[in-house]
């Protein structure tokens, strides 16, 4: 064990890059004595990872090494020929700590996982996946569905993706609905869904939904279809989702032509119909290959410190689609680096590996890669750059897209700013502000009669909504700021403004920096709410409104009239997404609280339901609904409940149903 860090002495599994407990130590571990000098003495002719850290020990740069000894040791190195990138980071170090492992393979896994937890400013980054949407196939249940999702798990479904766009992807979830007939949905977060309302496959509907009747869907819901069929119907969806349609093609056509010889002309007509929409879908992908070959070919363009990488999805020699992806912090780096880095971080979640993967370069690290791969995928993966053939002539084509795709993200960055300069040079001449507001808040309140009270913060910047930035804050003194029955608003923002500016004096950087201008849902009184917290924490320099929905006129300090901006100003349009954009966090946060308190009120008045066995109930089924279905024996088998219990809960709910 290097005295730096402990040795890795689990062999990682196929799946342990995606699971960062097995293989990353305790924070406490990485802690070593000693200078630079001394580590540097004693590092140890082994792989591994090392981190670097700057002086507030903040971890800046993760890296493996085949041989640590060698690699930590050239950062040091006076006569290094570092790049300008590698000494504006080697100034910053501190201090640095390693990992030793047995293999580099291991330091590749270890090296993502850390990479991903503590996101280093000086590491390649690709930018976050969560705006690529994918299709998710749920093989794994019963009834499978083909769900949209933005963020995939390492569960047991099949993923495909992801999509540069939501357009490309509707287009083939609604082919599938025509074709396939499998039920559809998205989800939206872990407690919202939409589409297919099915959402307890073990329990059959007394009726089925639109799709059932409009013939988008076999309707597994009502027990309309046999459990076989309808798996048999996902199996071949998912073959038409990876690129392999000439199987499907000839089952279509062979059912069309039974269907006609039995008479069943409607059923033929149908299957003709989806042979015409699969056709339609085979007709746009390229042929590439004459040896059916499955690969990704990646292509790569570099400018602007932006590097843009396109993988061409190639399965059974037709190239069927193409995705697009960016990435940040290249600054010095080299093109072998970039993709490199770009193939270990696309490629660590539940991507589908073809066999082969085709980069333009050749990469340092290429067989520590396809052992990873290869464990992942349960199968060989090759990574190479091709030298001759119709894959050099694709690996270009991808490189021409990646340029294409790269020049337009530029593009239209750059009249995007234009744009939003003009508008906040427009409002800073309308408020006459001394700057344009680079950095919008606004707040409101929300309350029904004083109860379950909050208070919204939403930030805009440059004209964006900056979501990060976003917080909510729990009125704490509703029954303090009310005036009989009636609540107090004006009390109420005042108490969310000297929070907000509090947490700001006290250096708190989630409400760091300052607004260039402050905004509050309101008018007159809402905006002297404002001021008054303003010169309380001595932030009176900050400019600041309030705009009152009704006449959307807009109420500044020291003017006893109001500024009525043209109605078709941009300006105020801005202005008005941001109050309506803060109206809705709050309402949003406003009935989530009520919602739970509903709930939790309901239950609490349950015989023999304390507080243990309420929560209990609520994170077994996650919902009042789902308790209401479900059944004495479900119940009594949840944590903390026996079947008197569950009878009693079942026979309450079922006389507070009848009374609803």
């Amino acid at each position: 064990m290097n005295e730096s860090g402990p040795t890795n002495t689990t062999e990682p599994t196929a799946n342990e890059d995606n699971n960062n407990s097995s293989l990353i130590p305790h924070p406490s571990s990485l802690i070593a004595a000693g200078t630079i000098e001394e580590k540097l003495a004693s590092l140890p002719d082994a792989p591994g990872v090392y981190l670097h850290k700057n002086a507030e020990g903040k971890v800046i740069y993760i890296g493996k090494a085949v041989n640590l000894k060698n690699r930590v040791r050239s950062y040091f190195s006076k006569d290094g020929g570092h790049s300008p990138f590698t000494r504006k980071m080697v100034k910053l170090i501190a201090d640095f700590e390693t990992i030793v492992t047995r293999t580099e393979k291991e330091a590749l896994i270890l090296e993502n996982n850390l990479v991903k937890m503590h996101k280093p400013h000086f590491n390649i980054r690709l930018k976050d996946d969560k705006r690529y949407p994918y299709l998710k196939l749920t093989l794994n249940e019963t009834y499978p569905a083909l769900l949209e999702v933005r963020q995939p798990k390492n569960d047991k479904a099949v993923y495909f993706g992801p999509y540069a766009g939501s357009g490309k992807m509707r287009q083939t979830v609604s082919l599938a609905k025509r074709v396939f007939k499998v039920r559809t949905g998205a989800v939206v977060s872990d407690r919202r869904w939409g589409g297919c309302p099915w959402r307890d496959t073990s329990q059959f509907l007394d009726k089925p939904c639109l799709e059932y009747h409009i013939d988008r869907c076999l309707g597994p819901c009502i027990n309309a279809v046999p459990t076989t069929d309808y798996q048999t119907s996902a199996r071949a969806l998912k073959n038409f989702l990876e690129g392999r349609s000439d199987d499907l093609l000839r089952d279509l056509e062979k059912q069309m032509q039974n269907s006609a010889e039995e008479m069943r002309f409607e059923d033929a007509a149908k299957l003709r119909d989806q042979i015409e929409a699969v056709k339609s879908v085979l007709e746009k992908q390229q042929v590439v290959s004459r040896q059916h070959e499955d690969y990704d070919a990646l292509g790569l363009y570099i400018e602007a410190g932006i590097a843009s990488v396109v993988v061409l999805v190639v399965r059974d020699g037709k190239l069927i689609g193409d995705q697009h992806f960016f990435l940040q912090n290249i600054e010095g780096r080299g093109e072998p680096e970039v993709i490199s880095a770009f193939v270990r971080q696309h490629y660590a979640g539940p991507t589908a590996i073809p066999t082969e993967i085709l980069t333009p370069f050749d990469i340092e690290d290429a067989e520590a890669v396809e052992e990873w791969l290869s464990d992942k995928a349960s199968k060989r993966i090759e990574v190479r750059r091709p030298q001759r053939g119709d894959k050099v002539k694709v690996i270009e084509m991808a490189s021409q897209n990646a340029q294409l795709a790269l020049r337009e993200h530029l593009n239209y960055n750059e009249t995007a700013k234009r744009v939003h300069d003009a508008l906040l040079e427009d409002l800073q001449k309308n408020l006459k502000l001394d700057m344009p507001p680079r950095r919008i808040e606004c707040f409101d309140i929300s309350t029904v009669q004083g109860s379950f009270s909050v208070g919204s913060m939403v930030v805009f910047t440059d004209a964006k909504a900056d979501k990060k930035a976003y917080r909510h804050f729990t009125i704490k003194h509703t029954l303090e700021i009310t005036k009989g029955t009636e609540p107090n608003d004006f009390e109420m923002m005042r108490e969310v403004l000297r929070r907000r500016f509090q947490r700001a004096a006290e250096g708190d950087e989630k409400f760091l920096p300052l607004p260039d201008l402050l905004m509050i849902d309101g008018g007159k009184g809402q905006l002297s709410s404002a001021l008054m917290v303003l010169q309380e924490k001595n932030y009176e320099m900050i400019p600041t409104v309030g705009l009152a929905k009704q006449y959307e006129l807009l109420f500044v300090p020291d003017k006893s009239e109001p500024i009525a901006l043209p109605r078709n100003s941009p300006a105020l349009h801005l202005l008005q997404r941001i109050r309506d954009e803060a109206h809705r966090f709050a309402i949003t946060h406003h009935r989530k609280r009520r919602g739970k308190a509903a709930v939790r009120s309901l239950l609490d008045d349950i015989p023999g339901i304390g507080e243990a066995r309420r929560n209990a109930l609520l994170e077994h089924f996650g919902s009042l609904q789902k308790i209401r279905a479900a059944s004495i024996e479900e119940i009594a088998a949840a944590p903390g409940m026996n079947r008197s219990s569950a009878e009693k809960l079942q026979e309450y709910l079922q006389v507070l149903t009848k009374v609803e």
